[in-house]
């Protein structure tokens, strides 16, 4: 079954939070998904839509999809909020196709800021494997050739950090799909400096009462890897040590031995882990991406009319 043949009874999405990556999704996800008019799916980003994105983690059966939906009642809306929506070329007509009258949420962030946080993210993920923030600019066009490809990536298509953050013909895809009226842009320095008023104003566009009040708590705190060759290792060994399974006979002692695995596994992760924030961006690595985002801020500031170019001025 496609994702356009599911059963009409079905209990569908009709409100996606399409990205972009690191502006804020996850809390605001967390906040809607407390409204008794909103049902949010657990996990929050299935990452069903976007076929044209090649992603190790993507969920792709339909049937294992909606069931991400069944606990459902009467809400209202019925959500996902997968981020790589937005930088997906086809997610828009996909999702249009398989929920034709869908609510879309866009959250945006500074550029350059997402970038530098993206790179983060990827390296405690394995999809990074310059711990060196320059490093890892300098090999996008060799990226973008299919080259020095980290061997435990899982999302090869996030390390064109230039790609991620072209906003606005990101944006266009959804607005030409659904109509301007049925997106709605929060801009993460509104959401920084007031989550109760952006949460709000998101509840105004879906027509639903304002009057509720989420618990508005923090949600993905900073943490910076202590070890960059141990983590990528306890993510992906070159061999599969932590699934025994797979090289001793199936039976009570592969079993225990892969739950021990596992259990050593989480441990030393969690204590290669350090809960700080990461070091700033050195000054002139800023300055340089500043002047090559220019022109994106600034034309995403005529799509939307509203001035930006803060974000990329010294």
């Amino acid at each position: 079954m496609t994702a356009t043949q599911h059963t009409t009874s079905a209990k569908t999405p009709n409100l996606f939070l399409v990205g972009a990556a690191k502006c804020g999704t996850t809390a605001m996800a967390s906040y809607l998904g407390q409204h008794p008019d909103i049902f949010f799916s657990n996990p929050k980003e299935p990452i069903f839509f976007g076929r044209d994105l090649e992603h190790g983690w993507r969920m792709r059966d339909l049937e294992a999809y909606l069931d991400l939906f069944r606990a459902a009642r009467s809400e209202r809306y019925i959500g996902e909020g997968t981020v790589w929506y937005l930088y997906s070329r086809t997610a828009a007509q996909e999702i249009k196709e398989f929920s034709p009258n869908a609510k879309i949420i866009v959250m945006l962030r500074n550029p350059v800021d997402v970038i530098y946080s993206l790179h983060g993210q990827f390296l405690f993920s394995g999809n990074e494997s310059h711990g060196d923030f320059d490093k890892a600019l300098r090999a996008e066009e060799k990226r973008r050739r299919g080259n020095a490809i980290p061997r435990a990536a899982h999302f090869p298509a996030g390390l064109l950090y230039s790609e991620v953050v072209r906003y606005r013909e990101q944006i266009e895809r959804f607005q030409k799909a659904f109509g301007r009226e049925n997106v709605e842009i929060v801009i993460y320095d509104d959401f920084a400096k007031s989550s109760q008023e952006s949460y709000q104003r998101v509840l105004s566009f879906l027509d639903l009462p304002t009057d509720h009040d989420p618990e508005f708590e923090v949600v993905n705190s900073a943490r910076v890897i202590r070890n960059v060759a141990l983590h990528r290792w306890l993510i992906k060994p070159p061999l599969d040590l932590w699934n025994p399974e797979r090289w001793l006979p199936r039976g009570r002692l592969a079993h225990g031995l892969q739950w021990r695995a596992q259990t050593l596994r989480g441990r030393l992760y969690d204590m290669n882990l350090q809960q700080r924030r990461r070091p700033a961006m050195r000054q002139e690595t800023r300055a340089r991406l500043n002047r090559s985002l220019a022109p994106e801020v600034e034309s995403l500031s005529h799509l939307l009319d509203r001035d930006l170019t803060a974000w990329v001025t010294p």
